[in-house]
Order: C-alpha cells, then sequence, then structure tokens
C-alpha cells in the first residue's frame, strides 16, 4: 500500500481489517509486512534515479520527461497569509505522483541489490 493523495493511514488499516476477517472466516491465514520509511520520498537521489535508468539502458522520450518532472522543483511555505521565499528542491521526488512511487521503488531496488555505489 503506498501513499496516495487524499487518503491516510486508517484507511489502509481499514483494508488491513477487511483482510485480516476475511481470512479469518474463511478459516485462513492472514501474513502481513508493515514497514515505514521515515521521510523516505525526501531523501530519494535524484542523480541516483537517472543514473539507474541510463544504467537499465532506458533511452529515449522517458528518460528526457522523468528528469525534467525531477528538476526545477520550488516550493513556498504558508503561514496564514504570509508566504515564505521559494526554495529549491534538491534531494526529493514529488509526494502524491504515482511517477514518484515507480522512481522511489527504483531506488530502493537498487540500493537493496547493492547496484548503487555510493
Amino acid at each position: 500500500m503506498d501513499f496516495v493523495k487524499n487518503r491516510s493511514a486508517t484507511d489502509h488499516l481499514v483494508r488491513l481489517e477487511t483482510f485480516v476477517c476475511e481470512a479469518f472466516i474463511q478459516q485462513h491465514h492472514a501474513v502481513a509486512v508493515l514497514f515505514d520509511l521515515e521521510k523516505a520520498y525526501d531523501t530519494t537521489w535524484k542523480y541516483g534515479i537517472m543514473r539507474d535508468l541510463h544504467r537499465a539502458g532506458l533511452q529515449g522520450r522517458l528518460p528526457t520527461f522523468i528528469e525534467g518532472f525531477l528538476q526545477s522543483r520550488n516550493f513556498q511555505v504558508r503561514l496564514g497569509s504570509c508566504l515564505s521565499q521559494l526554495y529549491d528542491q534538491k534531494m526529493d521526488v514529488p509526494q502524491g505522483s504515482i511517477l514518484s512511487v515507480t522512481l522511489f521503488g527504483l531506488m530502493f531496488h537498487a540500493t537493496r541489490h547493492n547496484l548503487v555505489s555510493f
């Protein structure tokens, strides 16, 4: 279960409860593995994503699109009616985008399998 805009941890807990109840009714075992990677998207390395896509042999317009998706991302903080200055996002992938889930998964997989050298 991944982060989805307008969904909360409660939505996922309800899904898990349903899964467990159905298994109980059918007298089956239910197994769940849960983990939370703190600041996962905030610490995903943009350069590493592009490097891994290149190493995987991905060519054409898709890597160019992904690079554009990751570059030139800015944010502001609002407190009441006041806005802060613009800040550049250097180390993250945008939350709430299905492409971010895929790109984070790529980096997570590559790191787990020692395909990335830091």
